[in-house]
């Protein structure tokens, strides 16, 4: 009976170890239904409208694509680990409207700092359900032209280089960024680095937890910059007071037609125990920051004190300590019980 036991038990683990293992190195890629032991061996094959399916395992070798009009999908278990292209990316995307869904990508590293799990040199993208954790950059696009797309997506431990390395930036024409998380950027990254004309942030999580990052929002050439419905937390270790920048650079422009601020229905707390700004900006046409609630101390509340709520801790607010922030699908129920509960400085 023993022996039996012990028997099926190897059984069993040889089984596991297999599974494992072929989960771990497959990497077989499927093109228009032709199917191919190696991206590698697939890039050629990838044309204008084709579908590229990943099979689920670990990938070291980045790709560059050039063709437009296609479709990346992963299976469950797609991770791009350490993979280069180009010395830019995992992925260097250089064709007209493409779409990425369910990837991962940790270790991504390049001799310039700043390695991305995507580098998009086109236009229009869609992103949709990928992971990026551990690495120098999310995402990075070189186009002034189109639309990016990010949502259901986590992006968390990315940045380099003081600063010169960040979990997004987007130069496109707009970004919308939904459903999606930026947590621990570092290095004083900022979460989001745009020069877009038009951004929106929308339920979504963007918190500097315990990480020393920089800003959770940078608008580095003004536009129109739209957060709602989202949870946004500034950490004790963030380098620069700011929460979000708005056309701070040195010797920037407006260069777009709409250049307005508009901060709506959000949850935004300031862990940090130095001086803490809502929002630094200038040369902005219009401000609108109504429906929030702000826990912490921050400079000139009062400027905000119409159509907002401010509870000076997270124990006014009944809110649980840091690092404790709620999940975004349980924002409105969370800052109901914090309306309810909580002891507010302008109530």
């Amino acid at each position: 009976m023993i022996r039996s036991s012990r028997f099926a038990f190897r059984i069993v683990l040889v089984l596991c170890i297999s599974l494992f293992t072929e989960i771990s190195v497959a990497s077989n890629v499927m093109v228009d239904g032709k199917l191919f032991t190696s991206l590698k061996s697939a890039i050629s094959s990838i044309k204008n409208g084709s579908r590229v399916y990943l099979e689920a395992g670990v990938y070291t070798e980045g790709a560059y694509i050039k063709a437009s009009d296609i479709s990346i999908l992963g299976e469950p278990g797609v991770i791009f680990d350490g993979a280069l292209a180009d010395a830019k990316a995992a992925l260097v995307l250089s064709g007209n409207n493409v779409e990425v869904e369910s990837i991962a990508c940790v270790n991504i590293k390049a001799p310039a700092g700043n390695g991305a799990c995507i580098r998009f040199e086109g236009k229009n993208l869609t992103v949709r359900g990928i992971t990026v954790s551990n690495s120098e950059s999310g995402l990075m696009t070189s186009s002034d032209v189109g639309l990016v797309v990010v949502e259901y997506s986590s992006f968390e431990s990315l940045g380099n280089r003081n600063g010169y390395a960040h979990a997004l930036y987007v130069k496109a024409d707009e970004l919308f960024f939904r459903y999606s998380s930026i947590l621990s950027t570092k290095h004083q990254g900022s979460g989001i680095k745009s020069r877009s004309k038009k951004v929106i942030v929308e339920n979504s999580k963007l918190a500097s937890l315990n990480s020393i990052d920089s800003r959770l929002i940078d608008m580095a050439n003004y536009g129109e910059l739209i957060v709602r419905n989202s949870i946004l937390q500034q950490g004790n270790g963030s380098s620069n007071s700011q929460l979000i920048a708005y056309g701070l650079e040195k010797n920037v422009s407006k260069v777009f037609e709409t250049n307005k601020i508009s901060i709506k229905d959000n949850l935004i707390i300031f862990d940090r125990r130095q001086a803490n700004v809502l929002i630094s900006s200038r040369l902005e046409d219009e401000r609108i920051i109504s429906g929030n609630l702000f826990i912490g101390d921050f400079n000139n509340p009062n400027e905000f004190a119409e159509g907002n709520l401010w509870f000076l801790t997270r124990n006014d607010a009944k809110l649980p300590q840091a690092p404790y922030l709620p999940e975004i699908h349980e924002k409105q129920l969370v800052m109901s019980r914090i309306r309810i509960l909580g002891d507010a400085q302008n109530d």
